[in-house]
């Protein structure tokens, strides 16, 4: 094989790999995308739930000064 040949399939190869790389990559901020947006609602539902935490200790202090 002369060298041109062998430099020809050396690059195609690196194009390839590139390829993969490029893949991966983007498979990677795919997943990160994923986590983020599930951490997001996680957050948004412990919200939800310390608001109605909140409100159910308001209600309580309200009932105990009626009681009184």
């Amino acid at each position: 094989m002369n060298k041109d040949k062998i430099i020809d399939k050396i690059e195609k190869k690196i194009d390839s790999i590139e390829k993969l790389h490029d893949k991966e990559s983007l498979m990677c901020e795919e997943v990160k995308d994923l986590l983020a947006e599930l951490r997001d609602e996680q957050e948004e539902q412990f919200e939800d739930e310390d608001e109605d935490f909140e409100e159910e200790l308001d209600d309580e202090d309200i009932d105990e000064e009626e009681e009184k």
